[in-house]
């Protein structure tokens, strides 16, 4: 409905513009000699005449009405259940996945006069569906309610409700994730409390990287459940022979156990152990008897050395996070530049060098010739002219002494290695990192990790970046206090786990040799036994062009020295191949092709690992679905309480429909209806001129 007109001028306008109309209707009826008509129907007419000259007149104020338009909205009901295998495990598999979901599309159904419902499944992701098929291999109930708090914040929701056995795998507590929830929550709880006879492998402890030639523990958690008084036998295997075993005698119903193993390594490259606890006469469950890990044999470690002029406690901190990989040797050096052979390491930390103090002429001498790559790290003591000769990618027009206190901001579109969002998010609520405030220029191969935000302006000043080229690769941390990122981190987090991946990965990439290779075959390395396993490769011609015009096989053996045969498919620029699913193991390959007079090859390995935590924890967790609901004004029900659900959200108070009125603004000139009317009244009046015999 409309309720108020505005006009661009003051209203005694408005007195204007009748005086107007009134005038040039007057003129032309009642002074005009020509007018023939009778009196009747000349007032009739100048009435018309007055009607759309003082109409047009006031169109050209700009008038607009404002109009309330009224809004229903529907109070919301969402449901989602859970999809995970661990249900299709439970004894009441069959009427959960049958008779339970045509219940729950009764409900639906009548609640659908009070509410929209929306339904979703989740487990390993959230999807908009209400089809279940308990195949997903993880729970994340936190996942779901995050999904809730981004998704239908403001809207009328009336009522979640949740549906699954409480048995959480992945993310983090449900009910801590959905402390921001301010509707009511209701849970049904599916699965079984009870506790079956059962031994578990509940977890493995273990290093994913060994050196050849080193022995690492492989520590193994055992729990027994109503098991009191079997024995049995842990063993681990590689291949087809048993490495070491141990048996062990369950002396109580709840049976925890740990046993170590102590495992020498050879040979380099991927090996593959399968960790089995022999099963026992009257388990319920044997799929968690069994685990495979999988271990990664180098050759040696890397050497890193971190060089100085003088101790600061940024060193420490570097340090100390790079020494979390075992990957790495760190060495510490101060003002000895010329006591060491920078060919001995394989990358080196340059912490405030160049420095104003000192002349390091020699050492970058040494460094290119070496081809050693180097991660800089300025502060207060950088000479900031040098480091614009050793570093190709960046350049710093800076005023000494010149500082800024920026935090790390993520660039979403960094590409040169993959970095943990949840890290990236971490990082950016750390302190400041003292930066020179200057102007900075980016060369072409220079790409930027973290921008400096400043003072909550996110700037387009680099904070972290890497370079690269054909022959070299380096990187740059434009700031020094990373020991007050190390503090903050341990007491807000408990850990430094952003800040030592943030220092490795840094690391690996400026180690990770440049390939030059014409032809090479791409892996991920690690491939999920649940998904399809694509396989990439490369080919370059002369003038290092992609080139996609030969044929690429590729012959794959697995453990058994089975071999199979596949041919790629041209896609792009590139080659591609769809292995499907493959069955877990360690696979090598070996590629080739001919393309005119030259041939090339390929090889490596990768593997296909199964990660099966559904298997790992059968007993439904009702405990944690009766606290979520409870929480907020909702309550815990079981599948046979269906119709006292339905009950409750009937009568539920929030399940109200709310009604919002909504302003519109509209010109009156650019309304149709309000042209017709004036084309209408010039038409009648034309009409009746004519008809009447008037000029």
């Amino acid at each position: 409905m409309i309720t108020e007109i505005f006009i661009s001028y003051p209203w005694w306008t408005l007195l204007l513009i009748i005086t107007v109309g009134f005038i040039y209707s007057g003129l032309l009826y009642f002074r005009n000699p020509l007018n023939k008509l009778s009196r009747l129907i000349s007032i009739v007419l100048s009435v018309f005449r007055f009607l759309v000259v003082s109409f047009l007149a006031f169109l050209l104020l700009s008038p607009y009405i404002k109009t309330k338009h009224k809004q229903v909205e529907k109070p919301i009901i969402i449901i989602g259940q859970d999809n995970s295998s661990s249900i299709q495990k439970a004894k009441d598999s069959v009427f959960y996945l049958n008779d339970f979901q045509d219940q729950l599309n009764i409900l639906k159904a009548e609640l659908e006069s009070k509410a929209d419902i929306e339904s979703y499944i989740f487990g390993e992701d959230v999807v908009d569906s209400d089809i279940v098929t308990y195949d997903d291999n993880l729970s994340d109930y936190s996942d779901f309610i995050s999904f809730i708090n981004q998704n239908y914040s403001g809207l009328n929701v009336g009522a979640a409700i949740i549906i699954g056995d409480g048995i959480v795998n992945n993310g983090i507590d449900p009910v801590y994730a959905a402390s921001e929830i301010n509707f009511p929550v209701f849970t049904m709880a599916l699965g079984d409390t009870s506790k079956p006879k059962d031994i578990i492998i509940d977890e493995i402890r273990n290093n994913s990287i060994v050196y050849s030639g080193d022995i690492f523990p492989v520590e193994i958690n055992i729990s027994a459940l109503n098991m009191n008084g079997q024995n049995t036998w842990v063993r681990l295997i590689e291949g087809n022979s048993t490495l070491s075993s141990e048996r062990i005698n369950v002396n109580s119903d709840d049976f925890h156990r740990t046993i170590v193993f102590n495992v020498s390594t050879s040979n380099a490259g991927k090996r593959r152990f399968r960790v089995v606890v022999d099963p026992v006469d009257d388990e319920v469950v044997s799929g968690n008897n069994v685990r495979d890990i999988f271990v990664d044999v180098l050759d040696s470690r890397l050497k890193i050395l971190i060089l100085a002029t003088a101790p600061h406690p940024d060193i420490g901190a570097i340090k100390q996070s790079l020494e979390h990989n075992p990957n790495f040797t760190v060495n510490v050096e101060y003002n000895s530049l010329n006591t060491f052979e920078v060919g001995e390491y394989d990358a080196i930390v340059l912490f405030q060098i160049p420095s104003v103090s000192l002349t390091t002429n020699m050492l970058f001498d040494k460094i290119i010739e070496d081809e050693v790559p180097v991660l800089f790290i300025t502060g207060k003591q950088s000479r900031y002219t040098a480091f614009n000769r050793y570093f190709d990618g960046l350049k710093i027009n800076s005023t000494v002494g010149s500082m800024a206190l920026a935090q790390f901001e993520f660039n979403n579109d960094f590409k040169k290695f993959t970095f943990d969002k949840d890290f990236a998010s971490q990082l950016s609520e750390l302190p400041p990192l003292t930066t020179p405030l200057a102007n900075y220029q980016i060369i072409d191969g220079f790409e930027t990790l973290a921008w400096q935000k400043i003072s909550s302006v996110i700037t387009d000043f680099p904070l972290i970046g890497y370079y690269s080229n054909p022959d070299k690769r380096s990187a740059v941390i434009m700031g020094e206090g990373i020991w007050l990122w190390r503090i903050q981190s341990l007491v807000r987090l408990g850990n430094t786990a952003a800040i030592d991946a943030l220092l490795s990965k840094t690391i690996m990439y400026l180690t990770a040799e440049n390939d030059k290779r014409r032809f090479k075959v791409i892996t991920d390395g690690v491939y999920n036994s649940r998904e399809e396993i694509i396989v990439k490769a490369e080919l370059y011609n002369q003038a290092l062009e992609p080139d996609n015009s030969a044929d690429v096989s590729i012959r794959l053996i697995n453990e058994n020295n089975e071999e199979f045969n596949f041919v790629f498919t041209p896609y792009e620029n590139y080659y591609l191949l769809n292995l499907n699913k493959l069955p877990v193991g360690v696979y090598s390959y070996r590629s080739a092709i001919t393309i005119g007079n030259e041939s090339f090859s390929d090889q490596g390995e990768f593997v296909v690992q199964l990660i099966d935590y559904e298997s790992r924890r059968l007993i439904a967790d009702h405990r944690m679905l009766s606290r979520l609901a409870s929480l907020h004004d909702g309550e815990m029900y079981y599948t046979d309480e269906i119709d006292e659900l339905k009950n409750r959200l009937v009568n539920l108070e929030n399940l109200k429909s709310k009604v919002h009125y909504q302003d519109t603004f509209t010109g009156l000139n650019t309304m149709l209806y309000i042209m017709i009317a004036l084309i209408l009244l010039l038409s009648i009046e034309w009409f009746l001129r004519k008809y009447y015999g008037n000029y």
